[in-house]
């Protein structure tokens, strides 16, 4: 018995060693259990801003061009997000028909209050009305409907916020140009209070931070002549009785960075933290895992845990990004007088790993790829170029498909196109269309568009050219130069298959009758172009369904069976 015993102890204590050896192997090979993967929301959704309700959070990102305009996504773990609808969903509520593409809507802010959620945007780029700016519109909830919006006069600037106040004050932040401005980006950040019952500002406008009070001076900069260009988006918070000034400055590519001040009163002085900025990777390579950080926004969840939203890039091949600016997520330690980005790591840098937040997972049901266009409405993932002012779509002509008009407007115009599109989310993905047409008459065409802008794009489609019925690809690579025709084919069907693929920014196309015996029609072509880096392209990459009889009155249809996208790991 003794030995019996002296044996099972040796056993067990074997055994202890091996279980205890089993789960570091187990945690060793499976980090991803206790991380999330940046970003938290790929494709173009950049500019972020969140506010928390409770246990449910909301964000908000940029749209420009794009109609609906501000896709608004919720999260009960700050993980797993999932688009609700979007802001501006109605004509009446955002007019985009004069604007350039990269503008329209610029740095949503999204905040609640005494039952209420509002969101502060501007639009940039109309020309029928040039007082109308910046608005604000409100919902009880955030599914909507959302108001009309209510336009601030006198509000220059873009990237507006709001604060609320536990006195009962509501303060509006903004940015402009100074009177004594002292280099051509040279913006400061005012704040003025706000009466939300007549959508006026009241007292006195305070510029409360100066661009130029850094500006070559090493502080701020970092010795980078334009570190300190553009500031920008303000968000004003309040803890431990402190106004804190959050703000990105630096421009929106390589220098962009995060800074933040703090002060006894909303006006000021604000006292800048002498470690800002607080996240920035100006000074890594602009090829990194993502660069270009910046315009951030702070939110404390439920259990005291501080975390930090804001954008950057995901460059591949090169310093290109295709995919536009997306959504990033980084923990904060906020123990202190100043928030600390990233603590336990690389301080004040985002990475693609991050500890989850302690909250309680949130399942998102997995979405079927296929979009069948059996629903009485478009899927939220769907989204226009400019507002369109007719029904040239149906979901309810040819039940379980989408009707799309040929419409004499092209893809190369400041227009609103017959075009609906969805977000490139993935480096890698394959996106596979089934459509049909009637016999094509001259200068008609339909299939599907992966575009930039107006200007940087692929079309690869079925149409009548000159008398031929064929299917072709071309692609646009700016503003000076025409499409060009790089592969085509004779076509004689009336239905078929087309699909657009990518190893990251090497595209190929490919066409199908039957969808099971495909043909080429190029591979592995170089789309960097879709994703240059450089001022003033502020979108991402957009890929769908097309329809166009390149200015010629047409009443004929092309039908969309089903559209399907993947990301490719």
């Amino acid at each position: 018995m003794k030995i019996a015993s002296i044996y099972s102890l040796k056993s067990k204590k074997k055994t202890n060693r091996l279980l205890i050896i089993l789960l570091w192997f187990v945690v060793g090979i499976c980090p991803a259990q206790s991380e999330y993967n940046n970003p938290i929301i790929p494709g173009f959704n950049p500019d972020p801003s969140i506010c928390r309700v409770g246990e449910d959070y909301y964000l908000v990102t940029s749209s420009f061009e794009y109609f609906p305009g501000v896709p608004i996504y919720h999260s009960r773990d700050l993980i797993n997000w999932k688009m609700i609808g979007h802001v501006l969903n109605r004509p009446s509520q955002l007019d985009l028909d004069s604007v350039n593409c990269s503008g329209g809507i610029y740095a949503p802010t999204i905040r609640y209050n005494n039952d209420t959620f509002y969101m502060i945007t501007t639009l940039v780029g109309q020309t029928k009305n040039p007082k109308q700016r910046n608005f604000i519109v409100t919902a009880k909830d955030p599914k909507g409907p959302w108001s009309e919006p209510h336009w601030v006069e006198n509000a220059p600037g873009i990237d507006p916020s709001l604060f609320f106040d536990d006195n009962g004050k509501v303060y509006y932040s903004g940015n402009d140009s100074p009177a004594n401005k002292l280099w051509d980006k040279h913006r400061n950040i005012w704040i003025q209070e706000l009466d939300i019952n007549s959508w006026k500002l009241v007292g006195k406008r305070i510029d409360v931070l100066d661009g130029g009070e850094y500006y070559k001076k090493g502080t701020l900069d970092g010795g980078i002549e334009s570190g300190v260009n553009n500031y920008e988006a303000s968000h004003v918070y309040k803890k431990d009785g402190k106004y804190y000034l959050l703000i990105a400055h630096g421009g929106t590519s390589q220098n962009h960075a995060v800074s933040i001040w703090r002060s006894d009163s909303i006006f000021g002085p604000y006292k800048i933290n002498p470690s800002n900025p607080i996240l920035t990777h100006r000074d890594l390579s602009n090829e990194l895992y993502f660069t270009s950080t910046g315009h951030a926004d702070l939110v404390e969840t439920q259990n005291g845990e501080w975390w930090i939203v804001y954008l950057a890039k995901r460059p591949y091949g090169g310093e290109n990004h295709i995919l536009g600016r997306e959504t990033f997520m980084s923990p904060v330690n906020w123990s202190g007088d100043w928030p600390v980005v990233n603590p336990k790591r690389k301080i004040g840098r985002g990475e693609l790993n991050h500890p989850k937040p302690k909250l309680p997972e949130q399942k998102i049901e997995n979405k079927n790829p296929r979009d069948e266009f059996d629903s009485a409405q478009l899927e939220n993932i769907w989204t226009f170029i400019r507002t369109p002012r007719s029904n040239w779509w149906s979901l309810a002509e040819r039940k379980g498909f989408l009707r799309m008009a040929f419409r004499p407007e092209t893809i190369t115009e400041k227009v609103n196109p017959s075009f609906i599109g969805r977000r490139q989310e993935h480096k890698s993905f394959v996106a596979v269309v089934k459509l049909e047409f009637n016999q094509l008459n001259e200068n008609e065409e339909t299939g599907l568009v992966i575009e930039r802008d107006k200007d940087y794009f692929f079309k690869c489609t079925f149409r009548n050219l000159e008398g031929r019925k064929v299917v072709s690809l071309s692609m646009k690579n700016g503003a000076d130069l025409k499409e060009e025709i790089i592969s085509s084919f004779p076509f004689e069907a009336n239905s078929a298959f087309m699909e657009v693929s990518s190893k990251e920014y090497l595209y190929s196309f490919r066409y199908s009758i039957n969808g099971r015996d495909w043909v080429t029609l190029k591979s592995d072509v170089d789309g960097r172009f879709l994703g240059l880096a450089g001022a003033g392209r502020f979108t991402g990459t957009i890929i769908g369904m097309y329809a166009s009889s390149n200015g010629k009155t047409s009443v004929n249809n092309a039908d969309f069976d089903w559209f399907e996208y993947s990301g490719v790991k």
